[in-house]
């Protein structure tokens, strides 16, 4: 639901009078009145500059504001008219989203100005976590837009971090001790003593180029196009939002400002978009022009219970439907790559979208743009527009940065415009500076999940993380299939949503570290990364419903770089962990409500999903030792029955009905394949067990002290096979259903 409220009254001739240099001044501050933009005009000049506040204090100094038109020149000359104020009040959803609502609130002005006849307006909006602005020239007919002259004054001790600009974004963000020089593609990240800014646009549409800033004298970042050609357009248009982000680090990166920003929906039923997980091959090698190589990829996606998988450029029309249908069985969707200049025309892509949506592609990847004018603005328009009308998803690649695309085309679910995983080995540094930066104006297709391929620049547990740093909405996992379904994270990716309800950074440094946390329902997802030297990351989780058990599953670095650590420990909101990050390293942790339903002190049967074979003692002996396997359950007997008694803290301690015994490990063993046995109750860890959701009514058993699950050795099927403890993985033959089959009195 959608509801705006505006408040409007007009103003004429008001002024706040200052200082003569400057003239005349209006400010317009936020909800929560921290942050003010203050408006001049010189009246000796008639000139527009702004300056910003947050919190008293000076964030962005004097800066220059104007437009050159072929209506006139409005960089000065200019006489104020009048001012209008609106309150902003909206509240929307998206399918593709970092929070569940998100909730639009500004004040904002419109300031009026004249020039020889002409009218220039100034639209200004306060947030409480920043400030925008944009430009508007009223009347009708043709207007060609020549320069535009603004600009963010950053004060002189501001240092940060920006990428130097390339029209497809596809490098790094280096850290910068200032901004007196260089060109720098946006976001630009800049620290201003306590606070930090994030330079950004939203809104551009196909009226404008998209803007780069030059860096002067003084770290006076002016506006800057990609090319000399004037933006053709006409009278009523509305220019690029001109943003800054302001506060913390936690109000970047959790930021909705640049969608805020944006023009809403065009599409009235997005019913049918659809956030997923997608297989990839282009990284992990192997034949793109064979649907057989796709094939096995399929199946690699429908095994980890991905939605969709991309097949990229080398298809081949001749086997695309066969392999649409193949998927199809699987519940696998399929995407397509094209290359833009195969779409450069509406009557082209309206010709391929149609053909490829009867074919029952979901989604199209278009690719190679590498260009930011104004022409190439209309074609990302006019592509989401013609996809949504054929009811495809699109990922633009070799694109120009988010700016809001994703609100007015719903469809739109990634983009790329990063130097991302398919570049080869990345660094640590490299992906802590995307969190802050590029990562927090829009999902971003970075194509995490490098295991194979990171080349000792990262760890496993740290690449296991970025799919929790890094959203996008159609999350490309980029290694070959067998590494995920054999991982020891194997479960953890397999649930990892695509998509948010909520997004919290607990800690962070754009050079050192950072932990986030997101969530999905009642579950939640962290992930914690480092770059140079190791380190403990301590996670309060403060951010859990307070008086709710939870389960977290904690995959963190092991003993060498390419080994993945795995824990089960119980926590609630007052808990603090406290994770070992390797240098380079990192961790992921899947956090759930405990909402296995137990009855304590029934009777139950438990029985593995794999082979269908009940928990049991060996022979229905009552001896200490006696060893516990599987066997096909026998409604006459009891050694294949077990009472719960609740042992304290979520763990629960199994007791054989027959012999009275408890499930144990021998030898109160923590090695992986070590025995289970019954033996007579001594309240020990090693005797305690936890039950553990893995879905569709099952449940892992974990034990208290070693983290392991109980596992059917082998995967055997066989009456009388071992049962042991064993990292959990998730398998079928760790995954077992209580079944109540009686009650103590």
């Amino acid at each position: 639901m959608t509801q705006i409220i505006r408040a409007v009254f007009w103003v004429i001739g008001l002024l706040v009078l200052i200082p003569a240099d400057a003239g005349a001044q209006w400010t317009v501050s936020s909800p929560n009145g921290s942050t003010h933009i203050a408006i001049s005009l010189n009246t000796s000049t008639g000139a527009l500059s702004y300056s910003v506040t947050q919190g008293g204090a000076v964030v962005i100094e004097n800066s220059a504001l104007g437009l050159s038109t072929s209506a006139g020149d409005f960089s000065s000359g200019l006489s104020f008219v009048s001012r209008s104020n609106t309150v902003i009040n909206e509240s929307y959803s998206l399918p593709g989203r970092k929070k569940a609502s998100y909730l639009n609130s500004a004040n904002e002005a419109v300031l009026r100005f004249s020039k020889g006849g002409q009218e220039l307006h100034l639209a200004v909006r306060a947030y409480d976590d920043g400030i925008a602005y944009r430009y508007r020239v009223p009347g009708s007919g043709a207007l060609l837009i020549y320069s535009e002259g603004s600009s963010f004054n950053l004060p002189d001790t501001a240092t940060g971090y920006a990428q130097t600009y390339v029209s497809n974004y596809e490098g790094f963000y280096p850290a910068r001790g200032n901004f007196s020089s260089g060109s720098f593609g946006m976001p630009v990240l800049a620290s201003v003593g306590s606070r930090w800014l994030l330079l950004a646009e939203s809104d551009i549409g196909g009226s404008y180029h998209t803007a780069q800033l030059t860096g002067g004298s003084g770290n006076h970042l002016r506006l800057a196009w990609p090319t000399a050609t004037s933006v053709s357009t006409s009278r009523q248009f509305n220019s690029p939002w001109r943003l800054a982000i302001i506060g913390s680090l936690a109000n970047i990166v959790e930021s909705s400002l640049v969608e805020n920003l944006s023009t809403p929906s065009q599409l009235a039923d997005t019913s049918w978009i659809r956030p997923g997980r997608s297989g990839w091959s282009w990284r992990a090698g192997g034949n793109q022009a064979d649907d057989n190589t796709h094939a096995a990829f399929v199946d690699s996606a429908s095994a980890m219970g991905w939605e969709y998988y991309l097949v990229d450029d080398g298809w081949q029309a001749s086997w695309v439907p066969s392999l649409v249908s193949y998927a199809t069985s699987k519940n696998v969707g399929i995407w397509l790559w094209v290359n833009d200049e195969d779409v450069k025309s509406e009557t082209q892509m309206r010709t391929l979208f149609s053909r490829w949506a009867g074919w029952g592609v979901r989604g199209v990847k278009v690719d190679f743009f590498d260009g930011d004018t104004q022409v190439t603005m209309q074609l990302y328009e006019k592509l989401a527009q013609v996809a949504a009308e054929n009811r495809l998803l699109v990922n633009f690649h070799g694109c120009t940065k988010p700016n809001g695309l994703g609100r007015k085309w719903p469809n739109v679910l990634t983009q790329e415009a990063v130097f991302g995983a398919e570049q080869g080995e990345l660094s640590a540094a490299h992906h802590l500076s995307l969190l802050f930066t590029r990562g927090a104006i829009g999902p971003m297709d970075y194509t995490p999940g490098a295991y194979s391929n990171s080349g000792g620049q990262t760890t496993w547990a740290h690449q296991t993380a970025l799919p929790v740093l890094f959203a996008s909405y159609i999350q490309h996992y980029s290694d070959h299939g067998a590494m995920y379904r054999n991982s020891i994270a194997r479960e953890f990716l397999r649930a990892l949503p695509p998509a948010w309800d909520d997004t919290r950074l607990l800690e962070g440094n754009p050079s050192q570290y950072a932990t986030l946390a997101r969530r999905r329902g009642n579950d939640w997802y962290v992930g914690t990364i480092a770059s140079g030297t190791a380190r403990t990351a301590v996670i309060p989780l403060s951010f859990l419903t307070a008086g709710t058990n939870y389960t977290a599953h904690v995959y963190m670095d092991g003993t060498s770089d390419n080994d993945i650590a795995y824990q089960v420990q119980q926590v609630a909101s007052t808990s603090v962990l406290n994770i070992p990050v390797r240098a380079n390293g990192g961790a992921a942790i899947r956090i759930t409500a405990q909402n296995v339903p137990v009855v304590p002190s029934a009777i139950y049967k438990i029985i593995n999903r794999q082979s269908g074979k009940a928990l049991a003692v060996q022979n229905a002996s009552r001896s200490d030792t006696a060893e516990v396997i599987q066997w096909a359950y026998v409604d006459s007997t009891t050694n294949d029955e077990w009472r719960l008694v609740d042992s304290g803290g979520g763990y629960y301690d199994l007791v054989n009905r027959n012999s009275g015994r408890t499930l144990d490990v021998s030898g109160a063993s923590t090695a992986a394949g070590a025995h289970l046995i019954q033996y007579t109750s001594r309240g020990s860890a090693n005797q305690q067990w936890q039950f553990v959701e893995a879905g569709g009514g099952y449940v892992g058993i974990v034990s208290r002290s070693s983290g392991m699950a109980v596992d059917v050795e082998g995967a055997s099927m066989a009456d009388g096979a071992n049962v042991i403890q064993w990292p959990w993985s998730g398998g079928a033959n760790q995954q077992w259903q209580l079944v109540q089959v009686g009650s103590v009195p």
